[in-house]
């Protein structure tokens, strides 16, 4: 299954949560902003919203700097 994470086409072996994608990547989930085909979501949803075929994600992680 293909799927475009952060302009990236990935080949998905199975059904695969945000959450899961998240932490492959090892981002923490506390620092990030998550918008999947065009929608923003909230945190409570990363579990439980599996990436489907031709679906878009974009994960934007916060950077603290000074």
């Amino acid at each position: 299954m293909k799927a475009r994470v952060n302009g990236e086409e990935v080949l998905l072996t199975e059904e695969t949560s945000i959450a899961a994608i998240i932490a492959r990547r090892k981002i923490n989930p506390q620092a990030v902003v998550v918008e999947y085909n065009g929608v923003i979501l909230t945190r409570e949803k990363f579990d439980s919203v599996v990436l489907k075929e031709n679906d878009a994600l974009e994960i934007v992680a916060f950077v603290g700097g000074g």
